[in-house]
């Protein structure tokens, strides 16, 4: 557990939003809505079924799917998380079992299996179960978004997250991930970002830090680039357990060289992001870390526990919180195959706004 019990004075907080006034606006000045499990498509109705027979709780988890990520973003969301399952050589999930279950069933679903036998990072949830995804590969879903980028030079910078649970699960029967604390999938990572994202589309680890003695140094001192610089570009955020993470960072102090921000402690040189699974819980511990300077993604719903009681009480906890990325799978004009009727936004039904903790007033048109 990485998260602390932290506390911060009201004054002390009332006072860093005073300074933030006075200075330029910054990317983390701003809080935005984000999708989680951003690329996961409907599960097929065939293995879906036998989801609800075998295990009725998880098949309820489970039941939630997402616009296409163009789409999002044309809603108004401005986080996304991709899961990715490392395929260096091709081919490791191009028969899924559920596939099966479906084509039995005489269901079309879709499932690109030309482009799961090329290698690459391949982008689903569950292997063999929830394996559908609306990009199937992460060249494809990053080029979806610097599309998109492209489209809308001047939109608010978009955080992507890179999620990856690389290591076997309590089922037998599900196909077992390649683990990623390997230095040479985690360089074939970086190189499949930098090539989804050319130019100054990404913002690095280098460009933060600058010449300053460490990235957490630069967040907490000198700060995030300009809002203004921002615009238009893309940040990647990797969320892996901690061999991982320690993996990317070795021989990359401060991350140099790297193209994404990882999750690292906040005693860490490294730490300029941070991730929050419960606002309700670690409220206090966002405010502090986005008063001191770094950028916090946390959820407002997860399984749709949430949904389906209309609890909004983790949203509003999210919101009030200051993180930067709020996050849920349930924004305006999400899909609803539940007919749960649950959505959720910032206060006032917005997408965007300025951070409550960091700054009273802010300009977020283009």
């Amino acid at each position: 557990m990485r998260l602390r019990t932290l506390a911060l004075p009201l004054l002390a907080l009332a006072a860093l939003g005073s300074a933030a006034e006075r200075r330029p606006q910054a990317m983390n000045d701003i809080q935005v809505v984000g999708s989680h499990n951003s690329f996961k498509a409907r599960i097929p109705a065939a293995v879906m079924a036998r989801l609800r027979a075998a295990d009725p709780k998880l098949a309820e988890a489970l039941d939630y799917y997402h616009l296409p990520l163009a789409r999002q973003l044309d809603a108004g969301v401005r986080q996304l998380e991709i899961d990715v399952f490392a395929d260096p050589e091709g081919g490791r999930y191009a028969d899924p079992k559920g596939e099966g279950i479906a084509r039995a069933a005489g269901e079309a679903t879709g499932f690109d299996r030309p482009a799961m036998l090329r290698p690459g990072f391949k982008v689903f949830h569950i292997p063999d179960v929830d394996y559908l995804s609306t990009c199937v590969t992460l060249r494809r879903c990053l080029g979806e978004i610097d599309a998109w980028s492209r489209a809308h030079p001047r939109h608010l910078p978009i955080m992507v997250t890179i999620n990856a649970a690389d290591t076997p699960g309590r089922d037998a029967r599900i196909s077992p991930p390649l683990p990623l604390d390997d230095a040479g999938l985690l360089d074939a990572l970086d190189a499949e970002i930098r090539a989804a994202l050319p130019g100054k589309r990404l913002i690095t680890p280098d460009e933060v830090r600058g010449t300053a003695a460490t990235l957490h140094v630069a967040v907490t001192t000198r700060g995030w680039p300009s809002l203004e610089s921002a615009r238009g570009r893309v940040y990647v955020l990797l969320d892996v357990r901690d061999a991982v993470s320690a993996v990317y960072r070795a021989g990359h102090p401060s991350l140099a060289g790297r193209a994404m921000f990882g999750w690292y402690s906040d005693d860490q040189p490294e730490a300029a992001v941070e991730i929050v699974q419960d606002p309700l819980v670690d409220g206090a511990a966002i405010r502090h870390w986005v008063a001191q300077g770094l950028i916090v993604r946390t959820r407002t719903d997860a399984n749709t526990v949430e949904a389906r009681a209309h609890d909004l009480g983790k949203a509003a906890a999210a919101a009030a919180s200051g993180a930067q990325a709020v996050s849920t799978d349930y924004y305006p004009g999400a899909p609803d195959p539940a007919h749960l009727a649950f959505r959720v936004t910032l206060p006032g039904g917005a997408m965007a706004r300025c951070n409550p903790v960091r700054i009273a007033a802010c300009r977020l048109a283009p």
